[in-house]
This record gives structure tokens, sequence and C-alpha cells, in this order.
């Protein structure tokens, strides 16, 4: 009976709505302790994610600093450029190395790739007969055995490109081959060295007469001064004398020659590349080597980029959920302090000396640009020196923040006290949702039997009333 009527509860509306607005109004009673720690726990969790990107910005900025601490960084401010009255005729890059002046260039003549051209021949034609030809072919200052097989049946066209597809598939070959129909019924075969100058002249043995039929011999390069140049039907290469693939120029009036239109031996740090020869009416060429400025002014910014995040990052947490943090707040006014420390012994002792100026916020900005470039123009090292001498800003930053950033410092200390904090809050608020639960669990289990109870007397006294002795036949 007690089955039958807890059942018919269970099943009413009314009923399962009274008993939810019952177990809901004690869980929300009871979850008001649960709130103040899940509002905790998340406070927490926003502070250990601040932390982390805290942490995150601030070994951004200690590498860049130390990036300004190692050997050889006051050479990242003795950068050149170098400024060509006609780079159409010649450019040039410098390294810091570099003599700061003027250089005259006048360019005589450009380094040339060696061509050489076998006769023209009827497209065709037959060729040679079957057989394993070979020859020794020389290029770029390399030699190698270029072995061509032909089965008698190729006419010349076909012949000349099984030649072509042989000496470009051979390792280590300087040259490249290409055939040419000049004519709708003629075909020649050309060959060009891979590199410039005359040490890469093409030069060749014919050891089984593969290359006569092209109309080249030994003869043709038995004077590298007196070479067989071709024509427009006979075979020879395009230059008489092998020196004029060699380039040839004046520097401060002085000639020289190069195997190469890149040049990077005639100038201290500088390297040229020859783009055009000059007509005899043409001027020479004025290269000025000064420093670069806009170097030296990207590799300031981006350390000033950095700062000025980490410093922008501490601001808004300490505005935020860190709010009150005396360390963080300790070390945003060391950064801060940086920035109009005297750093150094040197000339430059502020970073004000070079234009940077200090913001309302602490943030840094190159202010002044003109006079990063006089202070460039007077003297580099005295430039690098504030960044890069023993007490520099360099060092000062790394000195700063080594024992903050690092898996013993004092961020990441505050990040695991932080974590045990959560975790030690997580446990709490499970522990108390699972209490109230268990709680709630209980409350419904008595409703329900309280509900039974109530039902069984309401039968009884149904039944017992049925029993009764109606009033009309009492005497």
């Amino acid at each position: 009976m007690a089955g039958i009527t807890d059942i018919s509860l269970l099943q009413n509306p009314t009923g399962q709505a009274l008993l939810k607005q019952l177990l809901a109004a004690y869980r929300s009673q009871q979850s008001r302790p649960l709130e103040t720690l899940k509002q905790r726990r998340q406070q927490l969790q926003e502070q250990q994610k601040l932390l982390n990107t805290i942490r995150s910005k601030l070994e951004e900025l200690f590498f860049q600093g130390q990036l300004f601490t190692l050997p050889g960084a006051d050479q990242r401010f003795a950068t050149r450029k170098v400024q060509s009255s006609h780079p159409d005729v010649v450019t040039a890059i410098a390294e810091s190395s570099a003599t700061l002046g003027t250089t005259s260039v006048y360019v005589h003549r450009l380094a040339h790739n060696d061509v050489l051209v076998s006769q023209r021949l009827l497209r065709t034609d037959p060729f040679l007969p079957a057989g394993v030809y070979r020859f020794e072919l020389t290029g770029s200052g390399t030699t190698v055995t270029v072995t061509v097989t032909l089965d008698g049946t190729e006419d010349t066209e076909a012949a000349l490109r099984k030649i072509a597809t042989a000496i470009n598939a051979t390792t280590n070959v300087g040259a490249v081959a290409t055939v040419l129909t000049d004519t709708p019924t003629t075909v020649r075969l050309s060959l060009t060295a891979k590199q410039t100058g005359s040490d890469s002249a093409l030069r060749f043995v014919d050891t089984d007469g593969l290359l006569a039929r092209l109309g080249w011999n030994s003869g043709f390069f038995a004077d590298p001064e007196n070479r067989t140049v071709f024509t427009e039907t006979s075979a020879g290469y395009q230059r008489a004398r092998s020196s004029e693939l060699n380039a040839q120029l004046s520097i401060n009036a002085i000639t020289v020659t190069r195997q190469s239109n890149t040049i990077s031996d005639l100038l201290p740090g500088v390297t040229l590349t020859l783009l055009r020869s000059q007509t005899p009416t043409e001027s020479a060429v004025t290269l000025t080597t000064t420093v670069d400025p806009d170097a030296v002014a990207a590799l300031i910014q981006k350390l000033l980029d950095v700062y000025n995040s980490a410093l922008k990052e501490l601001t808004n947490a300490l505005n935020g959920s860190l709010k009150g943090d005396l360390v963080l707040r300790q070390l945003l006014s060391n950064l801060r302090s940086l920035s109009s420390q005297l750093l150094g012994n040197g000339a430059l002792q502020t970073l004000g000396d070079i234009g940077i100026g200090i913001g309302k916020d602490g943030t840094l900005t190159l202010s002044d640009r003109r006079r990063l470039e006089q202070e460039l123009a007077n003297g580099s090292d005295r430039v690098a020196a504030l960044f890069t001498s023993s007490g520099g800003f360099g060092e000062r930053i790394t000195t700063l923040l080594q024992d903050m950033i690092g898996s013993s410092g004092t961020l990441h200390a505050r990040w695991n006290s932080i974590g045990r904090q959560l975790q030690t809050l997580s446990q709490r608020i499970r522990q108390t949702e699972l209490r109230i639960e268990q709680q709630v669990e209980q409350y419904r289990k008595e409703y329900l039997k309280l509900q039974q109870l109530f039902s069984a007397a309401t039968a009884q006294l149904g039944i017992a009333n049925n029993f009764a002795i109606p009033s009309s036949i009492v005497p």
C-alpha cells in the first residue's frame, strides 16, 4: 500500500513541483558559502593567469636585454649602408667593418658567361653511325666526361638533343646545353658556362670525334686571347678573348678585373653588385658609405617595444586582480626607474641623450630621431655603450629580472602559492557540493516517507469512517 502511494505521489505534478521547490530552496540556502568559495577560486585563477602573462612578458624583456650583453653586441650599432648615385649601374651593401666615406666606381665591362655555339646544321640530315661517344668538357672550373649513345637512326636534330640531354644530366657539369632551331630547316647546339669569368671558360677534348660533327675543334681555344668566334653559319665562341669574360671596373681611377659581377674583395666590408657597363660619356658612380640609422633605430625600437609591453602588463595587473601586490608594485617601480638612471661611464649616460623620451605612464619612445642620427654620426660606439657596456641598459634589465623569472624566482613561487590555494579551494568546493547533495537526497527521502505515512493514515481514516454507525439510527 505504501509503495502504491509513493508511486502516485511521484506521478502527481503538484507533488513533484512542491518537492522540487523545497529542495531547490534548501540547495540555494546551503550554496551561498559555496558561491563565495567559487568566486574566490575564480579570482585566484585570474591572478594565476595574469602572473603567467606577466612572466612571459618579463622573460621576453629579459632575453631582449640579454642580447645587448653578449660579446660583439656593440657591433650591431656599427651598421653601415651604401648609397649609389646610379643604382642602375652598381649597388652595394656594407658590413659594420666598412669604412665611412665616398668611393668612385666606373664600370667598363660586366662579367659574362662563356658561350660556345655549333655550326649551323640541317635538321633532317643523318648524323653519325651507332655507337657510344665520349668527350671531356671543362667549364666553370670543373672537367667532366660526357657519354652519348647513338643508335644510328637519329637525324641531326634528334642527335643534338641526345647530346644536350647527356651534357645536362652529367654530375658536376659546368655548362648548360641548349638546342636551338635557328631557321625552319636548321639547328644548332649552344653551351653556356654556369659561372662568369675567364676561369669558367669552356674547353673540350673530342675523344671520339662527336664534337667535330658540330664544327668544334681544339684550335678554337688554342690561344685564349684569340679564340674562334661563331658566325651566322660557322661554329665558335661568342667572345674572341677569354679576358672579356671578366668584369672590368675602376675604383677611385684604379682599373681592376674580377671574375664575377658580385665583388666583395675590393672595398673592406663592402660587397658590390655590377648591373650594367657604362658608356664613355657617363660619369663614374659615387658610392657613399654612412652609418645606417634605420637599422640602429629598429634595433633600439624592438627593445623599447618589449619594455613598454611589460610595463603596461604590470600596470594593468596592479589596477586589476593583482591590486595591492607589493612585489609586483616594487618591480614596476624599479623598471620605471631604469629609464632615468645613469647608464655606464661613457660620453652618453642617459637614454634621453639619444632622443628617447619617457611618457607619463613610464613608457619609452624614440621621440627625437635626429638626435639619435647625430649621435651615431659622432660615433656609433658611444650609442652602443648606453646599451651594451657594463652598467648599460641591457645589463640593468637582466640584473633586475633574473631573480624574478627563474624557476626558483619570486614570480614562480607566487604562482605555485596560488596553485596550492586553488587546489585547497577546489577540494573544499567538491566536499561542500557533495555534502549539500547528500543532504538534499536525505531530505527528499524523508519527505517521501512522510508523504507515504500521511497517505496511509488518510486511507485508514477512510476505512474507519466506512464502519462508523450512522447518526440516524442512534436511539
